[in-house]
């Protein structure tokens, strides 16, 4: 029977080997065509995932960044030698503020790159991957990773009941400073009180006696191995190309960048169609036979 896949139903390892490519990929070098296809093919996925939020989300994140690299860095950093403008006799030169930018993008295809992992990676899928070589430190850190929206759900849960209670219908600062105190010292007792429980359970399981064995329900399928295949080469050619001074872009003391050669421009086509590879998959609805 077919069915439509998904990338967070791909197999655990296969989500990983891609982000971990693309992070790679995209911190190891500051060439402009790589970064904007690393921006644009992440920045596009996260719209279909999440819509309008993700274009006020990145807005929000991205003016901070811009006004302190493109804006402050350059009136401190005065490398380069085509300047703009003056400011005290120190000039702001067009390669600071160039590479001010092509960093701001760098950074950003970098968070929305993690924005896919939390999409991606469950608690679940965290342990399956690093449980075996630390399996203290993937517990805790996938408990960690859990906390967060739990006690965002639960802080909304204790205000709905609060309110319906008429708690929160106070008009001065104080009392609802007053309420909000109330609101997170309800929290806090919650959670304390469900650690005891999880401590006092895990215990009662056994935990930390003897070897531990664990459950997990993910299985190869058919495109998980074609997916894994297709993308573990693609990233190692390109990586290594990099490593040997492919897409070199260098911008102090002047912008030089390399003419790219033929296979590089190869290699550039390969990367935005491993990059848009998520969009692909799911925008066009693929389907494939279970198994």
């Amino acid at each position: 029977m077919s069915k439509t896949i998904r990338c967070s139903e791909f197999h655990p390892v296969v989500n990983f080997c891609y982000i971990l490519g693309m992070i790679l990929i995209t911190m190891s070098n500051m060439n402009p065509v790589i970064i904007a296809v690393s921006f644009i093919s992440s920045f596009l996925y996260m719209i279909y995932l999440d819509g309008v939020l993700h274009i006020k989300r990145i807005i929000f994140i991205s003016l901070p960044i811009l006004l302190f690299s493109v804006i402050i860095m350059p009136l401190f950093y005065h490398n380069g030698v085509t300047p703009l403008f003056y400011v005290n006799d120190m000039q702001v030169t067009l390669e600071a503020v160039l590479y001010g930018i092509v960093m701001t993008f760098l950074l950003l295809s970098v968070m929305q790159l993690f924005f896919i992992w939390n999409k991606w990676i469950s608690s679940e899928k965290f342990l399956y991957l690093f449980g075996k070589i630390s399996p203290n430190i993937s517990l805790v850190l996938s408990m960690v990773f859990r906390m967060v929206p739990l006690m965002i759900k639960r802080w909304h849960d204790i205000h709905d009941a609060q309110k319906g209670m008429g708690c929160t219908a106070v008009n001065s600062i104080i009392g609802r400073m007053k309420q909000f105190v109330k609101e997170i010292s309800i929290l806090i007792s919650w959670c304390l009180e469900n650690s005891i429980d999880t401590s006092i359970s895990m215990e009662s399981r056994g935990y930390g006696i003897g070897k531990r064995t664990s459950f997990h329900r993910f299985r190869w399928h058919i495109y998980d191995i074609i997916t894994i295949v297709t993308i573990i080469p693609i990233i190692i050619l390109i990586f290594v190309s990099i490593l040997n001074g492919g897409f070199m872009v260098n911008f102090f003391p002047e912008i030089n960048i390399n003419q790219f050669s033929l296979y590089e421009k190869v290699l550039a086509v390969v990367y935005g169609v491993y990059a848009v590879m998520p969009l692909l998959i799911e925008s066009f609805n693929i389907n494939t036979y279970g198994g």
